[in-house]
């Protein structure tokens, strides 16, 4: 696809309103088009994505849904506040992460784990199945075996949490688990303590206790031991920004950069 100032013309691969709506949700993840602002009229946009007006309004349809803009006669396409938007939509959450999350996103990302997964290993714990529980052992052997390799852990560590998630049984749950999935996928890269990392057998202990408890079919621990597992994650993610941050700025101080 070819970049037309931050916006990209569909191709003949997917259809031309799903394209422009991802083309525009991009954008607006991106401050290309700024919350509070009127995205251009229908022939300028018509024009950037090479598409007729039947498939913008499509794409503008899905948007509004969305909760990221709306229409009005008039006034014009109007970008809307974040807290409009529907956070769990599999849409808002990929352009999120393809725009590169920041520490606040995934602070939220880790406030809503926090909320849901010590529920979802409580309700586990009760309502496991033996082959639920041989999924969530599979992918604890896996991350045990993947000390050194960030992707692998990371695929493990998402098969076990998406495993608790499953057997919690709540049908609410097993669908948050599927739509966040990526961000999980994402926070889990951050978080994930290989490669040399020294702590490596400290998370797999917290990881093991989830497992033991859900094992045990007790309630209290299997949620105690989520809880703390998502804490002591936040607090890795939160000292790699940090690092990172002052890298950045030891860079701009040493070339000179104001």
């Amino acid at each position: 696809m070819v970049l037309v100032h931050g916006v990209h013309r569909p191709s003949r691969a997917r259809s031309a309103h799903d394209l422009v709506a991802h083309g525009i949700g991009q954008n607006i993840m991106q401050g290309h088009f700024p919350i509070g602002s009127t995205l251009p009229g229908d022939a300028e946009l018509m024009e950037l994505f090479g598409v007729s007006r039947t498939a913008l309004r499509e794409a503008l349809k899905t948007l509004a849904a969305k909760g990221l803009i709306e229409s009005k006669t008039k006034v014009g396409t109007k970008v809307l506040d974040r807290n409009n938007w529907n956070m769990f939509d599999a849409d808002i959450l990929d352009w999120h992460l393809q725009v590169g999350v920041d520490a606040r996103f995934l602070g939220w990302l880790f406030e809503i784990r926090q909320m849901l997964e010590p529920l979802a290993c409580a309700t586990a714990a009760v309502r496991r199945t033996p082959e639920q529980l041989a999924t969530m052992h599979r992918g604890l052997r896996a991350m045990y075996e993947c000390e050194t390799s960030r992707q692998g852990f990371t695929k493990a560590d998402l098969i076990f949490h998406q495993a608790i998630l499953e057997a919690s049984g709540n049908p609410f749950l097993q669908s948050i688990g599927s739509v966040i999935g990526a961000a999980l996928a994402t926070s889990f890269t951050i978080s994930s303590p290989v490669s040399s990392d020294e702590r490596f057998k400290e998370v797999m202990q917290q990881h093991q206790a989830v497992f033991d408890a859900i094992e045990q079919r007790d309630p209290p621990a299997a949620s105690d031991a989520m809880s703390n597992l998502i804490l002591q994650a936040a607090e890795r993610v939160q000292i790699k920004h940090a690092e990172s941050a002052l890298a950045n700025v030891q860079i701009h101080t040493f070339s000179g950069v104001d």
